[in-house]
């Protein structure tokens, strides 16, 4: 009954400003979304399918564009959708994890989990600015094996609400044992499949939506950064995207090498499928095991990691060799790193926070994979927009030894960071518009072929021998220009 209530109201919102909430796509179906009051000018279009549900027999395999079903023509996009399958957490274990003690806007929005989990989300403006805009597809990070398309801090409707000159689409894919299975029978990197099938999703319904098919931008953090970067090698003759933005992440293998595929098998012995003689029968059986046992099981399989291998089809052992062949996409990129990405990683104590030296060792996890991507992308002649941010905003990171820590940077992005822990300064709000609009992330994305930027601030190419960095939240500095930073040199 309340959904129902909601989306009468949702309606009527949307019926004074002659909206149109109910979107033909290209399965032959409509979508049904919605409004909300706290972004009464933004159409959200909630937990779309774009692929068959990857349980049963399709658990573990690549995916399989989504298809109505016969007599389905509505779709209730009111809602999300479950995240995918994450790993199971314990209250000591949230104890000890500053995300869960003084960043909970960062965990996944909902505990809702489900192995049917391959759906997106599609956030458009009321009023847009043009008949066709610039499109932003969000890839979350999270290690690989969590969060999805409804994370707090990453929920982009604010975003769109202040511009009405872009559309957002938020994405699930699996994750962890789920999505990086590395199974003898199936060694590919599915959940990175599950995030190019999203892609073309939008390439085939965003203009439904008010989006450009012709200006997708590719954007992710962390996880989500390497998944962009990915992107580019596996798909260099065509990527659908015009352009990149990758935050805090490289593009390396990320998953430590398990050609023998141990991990899959030791998982499947512990599940009662111990058959690793016969890889077939083994995969089999793994496939009808209930999927929260599953869950349970990988997660109780202790000394093994499950994250992207190089499968030579979504992830590449050489990167450096793949680009100097021209076996990468030629598209445009802003890259970039905070200026404490440790801070988050490093052992802590509320009364002493964290040790410097235990901080730089943990920045070097994010930093250096980051710095090794943008000098290749220079390397071979990739045009790369390179940005540092600094921003420490106490409603954003509340213990102030945080500073700009890994992900502390998105909420200034999304709009979000005045949501949770008290009202943003005047200088916060002057950084998180400089970063989101005309000057730079919407610049680049409604032409990635011209450098972003507007007015005194035009965004050169990232050479390292010139002050070409842009500083965000840097002192008293909203943005200002850098050369070659000290934060590198912990890479060296």
């Amino acid at each position: 009954m309340f959904v129902l209530s909601a989306f009468a109201g949702s309606l009527l919102v949307a019926a004074a400003r002659g909206a149109d909430l109910t979107v033909p796509i290209a399965s032959g179906e409509e979508v049904r979304g919605t409004i909300n009051a706290t972004s009464p000018h933004v159409r959200q279009f909630l937990g779309i399918p774009f692929a068959e549900p990857p349980v049963s027999k399709l658990r573990f395999q690549p995916p399989v564009k989504y298809v109505a079903k016969d007599g389905a023509t509505i779709i209730d996009a009111t809602a999300f959708a479950p995240s995918c399958m994450q790993p199971l957490t314990t209250p000591e274990s949230d104890a000890k994890d500053v995300y869960h003690v003084y960043m909970p806007g960062f965990l996944p929005g909902s505990p809702n989990q489900s192995e049917d989990c391959l759906y997106l989300n599609v956030y458009a403006p009321l009023e847009p600015t043009a008949p066709k805009l610039p499109v932003f597809v969000w890839i979350a990070g999270g290690g690989f094996a969590s969060n999805g398309g409804n994370v707090p801090y990453q929920v982009p409707d604010p975003w769109v609400e202040r511009t009405q000159g872009h559309v957002v689409v938020t994405i699930n894919y699996r994750l962890n044992f789920f999505g990086y299975p590395n199974a003898a029978a199936q060694s590919t990197n599915v959940g990175l499949l599950d995030q190019r099938v999203a892609v073309e999703w939008v390439r085939d319904n965003i203009a439904a939506f008010g989006g450009d098919a012709e200006r997708i931008v590719l954007m992710g953090q962390s996880a989500g950064a390497w998944s962009v970067n990915y992107f580019g090698y596996a798909y260099p003759e065509d990527p659908i995207v015009k352009g990149l933005i990758a935050d805090s992440g490289g593009s390396t293998v990320f998953a430590a090498g398990d050609d023998e595929h141990k991990g899959f098998s030791a998982v499947a012995a512990n599940a009662g499928c111990g058959d690793s003689k016969d890889a077939a029968a083994e995969m089999a059986c793994m496939q009808a095991v209930d999927a929260k046992t599953l869950q349970k099981v990988f997660a109780d399989t202790k000394g093994f990691m499950f994250g992207p291998v190089a499968d030579n089809l979504t992830v590449f052992a050489d990167p450096k060799d793949r680009a100097q062949k021209g076996l990468v996409a030629k598209l445009p990129a802003i890259m970039g790193v905070n200026s404490r990405e440790g801070s988050a990683f490093a052992p802590w104590t509320v009364e002493e926070g964290v040790k410097e030296t235990d901080m730089i060792a943990g920045s070097k996890i994010i930093v250096c994979p980051t710095v090794e991507e943008m000098q290749n992308r220079v390397d071979n002649g990739l045009t790369t927009y390179r940005y540092f941010y600094s921003g420490n905003f106490s409603n954003v990171t509340p213990a102030p030894w945080l500073g700009a820590t890994h992900s502390s940077e998105l909420p200034l992005i999304f709009g979000t960071h005045d949501q949770y822990n008290g009202n943003s300064t005047e200088f916060e709000w002057n950084v998180s518009h400089v970063m989101q609009g005309k000057y730079l992330w919407l610049s680049f994305a409604s032409n990635p072929d011209v450098a972003p930027g507007s007015g005194s601030f035009v965004w050169p190419k990232y050479d390292p021998a010139a002050d070409t960095v842009a500083s965000f939240a840097g002192a008293d500095d909203v943005a200002a220009r850098l050369g070659g930073h000290s934060i590198d040199d912990i890479c060296a």
